[in-house]
């Protein structure tokens, strides 16, 4: 009555139309679960003792719970007492009756293939095609380029046939010089700047990762001696870096927070050091490791950046693999990690896998346990110190990679990282993500995933083209 209505009885079986099929539900689910009166998206759910039927009646859908023990199904045998085959002898069908598989009979007295009721998973699929589409409106943004002329084209650095053939064949490179020391201090000065600010939202974000069993809410940590606490108390793992993800976007809030990220940014503007990401310095070397050809219809985007800190002491960062942990269907994928000062012997540079990007037998789909025993893969490891300011490292999506710890007498390390993917990438349903997908990166996907549909072209304006 009013929105709720309870119904017991076959006469209703006639009346149900295909959009009251396509919403029901196994009612021996209620049962089992003994529900009274419910809530159903604030609408009033009762079900009868027995949970025969069950009819909820709203303005805008009709929702059937078919007979818990005695309902109909294709290949579902008989109704009390018919007889259908199981395992190809004759045998009395109780609720139904079940075979070997689903469908092979239909009506009374079927072949035993099926069930009482719908399988439960068909009628979810039914409900989900038949529920009308979310209309979701087109983004519209400006989706040329946004690359920076921040560092001259005159100094723009070529990628030689070397390096591409290295990066081929390894999965990583080093390209010396990129930017001259004097660009590289400016560059440097603004973003350690930024860094700085924000790096209580590090702390946060190392919270919200490494520490599941923390009760509070890692928003709520007001200062970094606090932070190092919780992760004393509740991480089971070393802290091997902390992570401030992309300075180039306008500030936003990270998940879960109701204030912005306290940078000096207070105008939603990017900070000043958003140019040096987007530079078409920079990105002009990704594509050419991409194999984008300059005069071709390719165009690459930026998918994160992140400034990168292990203070003197922390531990090391584990094995992975960048595309590992992204929710896109992407093979041309690359890092460029520029560090932010000279980095010598003793210094915690990252460590390569040689050939790692063309292992796909490496089981770490699902889970990380592939990572644990690389010793019996045959991998050549090799790094690249030292590394000078200006100088860059470059690694596949795919090519796992790692780092050591940061010596306790050695300054910080710092270390900008930016990726880059080959536009026209599409985003990939959750469950064909690696990772389910990976949460260590939500801060950063966050902003653009709900915005994209699965399946569809990466395009949003977090993701901006910078080449050509």
């Amino acid at each position: 009555r009013g929105d709720s209505l309870c119904v017991s009885g076959r006469r209703h079986e006639r009346d149900t139309t295909p959009a009251m099929a396509a919403l029901a539900v196994d009612a021996r689910v209620l049962a089992s679960s003994r529900l009274g009166a419910r809530c159903l998206g604030g609408r009033a759910l009762a079900t009868t003792r027995s949970a025969h039927r069950v009819c909820v009646v709203t303005p805008s859908m009709t929702l059937v719970v078919a007979r818990a023990a005695r309902g109909r199904g294709e290949g579902g045998g008989a109704r009390r007492g018919g007889r259908g085959e199981r395992g190809g002898g004759d045998a009395p069908a109780r609720r139904g009756g079940r075979g070997e598989g689903r469908g092979s009979g239909s009506g009374r007295g079927g072949a035993g293939g099926g069930r009482a009721s719908r399988d439960r998973g068909d009628l979810i699929a039914l409900a989900k095609a038949s529920a009308p589409r979310r209309v979701r409106v087109p983004l519209e943004f400006d989706d040329s380029s946004q690359g920076s002329d921040v560092f001259p084209t005159s100094g723009d650095r070529d990628v030689t046939l070397e390096e591409q053939l290295q990066f081929e064949r390894k999965g990583h490179v080093c390209i010396r010089a990129i930017l001259t020391h004097d660009e590289a201090k400016k560059m440097v000065t603004d973003l350690i700047k930024e860094t700085k600010l924000r790096q209580l939202e590090a702390y946060r974000h190392r919270i919200s990762v490494l520490c599941p069993g923390f009760g509070g809410d890692p928003m709520g940590v007001n200062s970094e001696a606090e932070a190092l606490e919780v992760l004393r108390k509740h991480s089971d793992e070393e802290v091997g870096f902390l992570q401030t993800f992309n300075l180039h976007r306008r500030t936003t809030p990270a998940p879960g927070s109701s204030e912005s990220s306290g940078s000096s940014s207070e105008n939603q503007n990017p900070p000043k050091c958003a140019a040096y990401i987007l530079s078409t310095r920079l990105a002009k070397v990704a594509a050419q490791l991409l194999g984008v050809e300059e005069d071709g219809e390719d165009r690459v985007r930026v998918y994160q950046s992140c400034v990168f800190v292990k203070p003197p002491g922390f531990g090391e960062t584990h094995w992975h693999s960048d595309a590992n942990m992204v929710p896109l269907d992407v093979n041309k994928f690359v890092t460029l990690w520029l560090p932010l000062r000279p980095l010598h012997e003793d210094d915690a540079a990252l460590v390569f896998a040689s050939g790692s990007h063309r292992d796909f037998a490496l089981p770490y789909w699902k889970t990380l346990e592939g990572m644990s025993a690389l010793d019996d893969r045959g991998y050549d490891v090799e790094s690249y110190p030292p590394l000078d300011l200006g100088d860059a490292t470059a690694h596949a999506g795919w090519c796992l990679h790692w780092s050591p710890p940061q010596p306790k007498d050695c300054p910080p390390r710092y270390a900008l990282s930016v990726c880059y993917f080959l536009d026209g990438a599409r985003r990939l349903k959750k469950s064909e993500c690696r990772q389910d997908p990976h949460q260590e990166d939500e801060w950063s996907y966050k902003e653009w995933l709900v915005d994209i549909e699965e399946g569809e072209a990466a395009r949003h304006p977090a993701l901006p083209v910078v080449y050509p």
